[in-house]
């Protein structure tokens, strides 16, 4: 029976345990899909306040999973910009950029459903409302 030097031995099972820990460490910085489908922004005409207060708390976590993504491709970039081209870190920034951007036009609908809202309640108490 022929038998491996210890030495080979020992280079497989070290490149295994390397194998191991680098897709450890690549899984740990995985930021996952973006969130860059928002919530539902209710009709600020004829929502409940009920349904207003949880738009806004929906809006509030989504705002804070885009804060998340955002935060964790920032960590990402301190390993893998230095790999990368002019280019993909272009890309890298216009991807990140619509993230923000989506998250902006959540706000900005649900800022505007809470005007209609605040607004048609003024006008149904006869108020007027501004």
């Amino acid at each position: 029976m022929r038998q491996r030097p210890v030495g080979a031995g020992l280079f497989l099972t070290f490149f295994a345990t390397l194998l191991l820990a680098a897709g450890a460490a690549a899984a740990a910085v995985d930021c996952g899909d973006p969130p860059m489908k928002g919530p539902a922004i209710p009709d600020g005409a004829h929502a409940s306040r009920a349904e207003m207060l949880a738009g806004v708390n929906a809006v509030k976590a989504y705002s804070d999973a885009v804060d998340a993504y955002l935060k964790c491709k920032d960590q990402r970039a301190l390993t893998v910009f230095q790999w990368m081209t002019e280019d993909q870190r272009r890309r890298w920034n216009e991807d990140l950029d619509a993230v923000h951007q989506r998250r902006v036009e959540v706000q900005r609908q649900m800022n505007e459903a809470i005007r209609i809202f605040n607004q048609s309640r003024a006008a149904s108490d006869g108020t007027g409302g501004s």
